[in-house]
């Protein structure tokens, strides 16, 4: 689905960091930064005319009635509505999420729903929180993070955001120092563990320092002793516990480590994964392209454990694939994009070929008995994805039921072309102007999906980057360039209302003043006949 554009497309002359105020995403409300720039108006939303029209009450009355529609006669209970909202197909459960847009919307942005909205966002964040589930503070620290980056100096910011910068993001939230302060409550700073404790999550001191010692030797960018200086101690722990994950494979087998140290390291590297996902979800929503593309890459490596996207890396990936008896993914992309006029939309059209397609057999080999281990895997993740709106199987099934899926982002970015005009630190990052899922069987040769967005008001030629992005596999992303035209407005000239009044009243009484020549009296014989003939 595509996102909504900004008022004015200065995106290819402009791109800004954007949070709107009081914008949530699950598992937790958006954060309110006290940095975010200011909001751009969304024109032609056709959400926010409506709210702007009708009282929260008369908002929340049609929200109800569509839900109600879909409810099918059962009982408006929580497991009920989440039952029916699961066996949604993506385009009915888009439907309803627009159809409470605008609620959503008045509620938690029109100030005379203020007590609302706060009591509304504590709810949501003790949820969440009782879940084991990010919050809003997380939401607000992502954003910092987000914002110090693309407002930065130096040649640092004019690429993408580094790994190691997001890791650190993540590795200092308070979701994941929740676990560092567990540690210190459970012992862990004196390596003794209470009573009934020893299984729990619990990274040992003396661990992470020879974990630590083993990624500086092996020159992992963040553990050269100027790096280490001064990070506090609980950024320490979680970082170590992170890149230890990502780099398992290339550390020395002399360096063991402790259950309860490997189950911390388990729980680190999950949550980290949950902060990604949310990232990159506000990325999707802010049209932070940067952030998104790099909240995608952090995702698939804390999935596989693999520390990069080198060749190197790539082919473990491929390893690992071959064992579980899949194929390492590979796609080839054809992108075609619309010309438009002025303020017209434009649309993108991106087709994924699968070079890698099963056959039927294969696909039927991997859902079966003793071969099924590695369906079960990718099933299980599928579910995951779909519970988390990233992929859905068809509508009423489980995605279990339909089989191992594949799921992909696309993503499309406006390239800006700064010229020799300078601009705002802000202002030299691209864009994000659409985005669609992609998901598909593993027999299926061939994805295909669209975004649109309003063309930018100067004629002219346009480029897009469109990505594919993966969040569960290392090195298979692929992008294609597309360009587009931007024609110019055609005018039509149409005279004034008044001049046009007052040229038709000069001609009327120029008529009347005109002689007028006296007709003849019609002779008898030319009279018309009678209607009716006389009896």
């Amino acid at each position: 689905r595509a996102t909504r554009p900004p008022a004015s497309n200065s995106w290819w002359a402009t791109s800004r960091a954007t949070m709107s105020k009081g914008s949530k995403k699950k598992p937790g409300p958006a954060p309110k930064s006290e940095q975010r720039a200011k909001a751009e108006p969304v024109p032609g939303d056709e959400a926010t005319s409506k709210a702007e029209q009708q009282s929260a009450a008369e908002l929340e009355a049609c929200f109800m009635k569509a839900l109600e529609k879909r409810m099918g006669g059962l009982e408006m209970t929580e497991d009920n509505v989440r039952k029916v909202l699961l066996a949604m197909s993506p385009e009915e459960q888009r439907a309803l999420a627009e159809e409470g847009e605008a609620l959503k919307r008045e509620l938690l942005q029109n100030e005379e729903h203020a007590d609302e909205a706060k009591k509304f966002r504590a709810e949501v964040n003790k949820n969440a929180e009782a879940r084991g589930l990010p919050t809003e503070a997380d939401g607000e620290h992502l954003t910092k993070g987000v914002l110090a980056f693309l407002n930065a100096e130096g040649d640092e910011a004019s690429g993408p955001v580094p790994t190691l910068r997001l890791l650190i993001m993540l590795a200092s939230s308070p979701y994941l120092a929740k676990l560092a302060l567990a540690d210190a409550a459970a012992g862990g700073q004196t390596g003794e563990a209470p009573p009934g404790r020893a299984r729990e999550a619990r990274a040992e001191p003396a661990d992470i320092d020879a974990l630590e010692q083993a990624l500086a030797g092996l020159e992992v960018d963040g553990f050269a002793p100027d790096q280490r200086a001064g990070r506090p101690p609980f950024v320490r722990r979680n970082l170590t516990l992170l890149c230890g994950h990502l780099h398992r494979e290339r550390l020395p087998e002399s360096l063991v480590l402790r259950d309860s140290t490997k189950r911390a390291q388990g729980a680190a590297a999950g949550r980290a994964s949950k902060l990604s996902e949310m990232l990159f979800r506000y990325a999707l929503q802010n049209r932070w392209v940067k952030p998104a593309l790099a909240a995608t890459e952090v995702q698939a490596l804390l999935t596989n454990g693999l520390w990069d996207g080198s060749e190197a890396a790539k082919r473990r990936m491929a390893e690992r694939m071959a064992e579980a008896g899949l194929k390492l993914p590979r796609l080839k992309m054809a992108v075609s994009a619309t010309d438009a006029r002025p303020g017209r939309k434009v649309t993108v059209k991106a087709e994924v070929y699968r070079t890698h397609v099963y056959s039927e057999e294969e696909a039927a080999a991997l859902e079966v008995g003793g071969e099924s281990a590695a369906a079960h895997a990718v099933d299980k993740a599928a579910e995951e994805r779909a519970a988390q709106g990233q992929v859905r199987a068809e509508a009423g099934a489980a995605p279990s039921e339909a089989g191992p899926q594949e799921g992909w982002w696309v993503v499309g970015e406006a390239i800006r072309e700064n010229g020799d005009v300078p601009v705002e630190a802000a202002a030299r990052h691209n864009a994000l102007v659409g985005f669609a899922p992609l998901t598909a069987p593993l027999t299926l040769p061939t994805m295909t999906c669209e975004f649109s967005f309003d063309a930018p008001e100067t004629p002219g030629e346009y480029k897009v980057m469109v990505h594919c992005r993966s969040t569960g596999c290392v090195g298979v992303d692929v992008r294609k360039k597309v360009t587009f035209k931007v024609l110019p407005a055609i005018f039509v000239k149409r005279p004034a209302p008044a001049a046009t009044a007052k040229a038709e009243e000069a001609e009327e009484e120029a008529r009347e003043r005109e002689p007028r020549e006296e007709q003849p009296p019609p002779l008898e014989a030319e009279a018309p006949p009678p209607l009716i003939a006389a009896a």
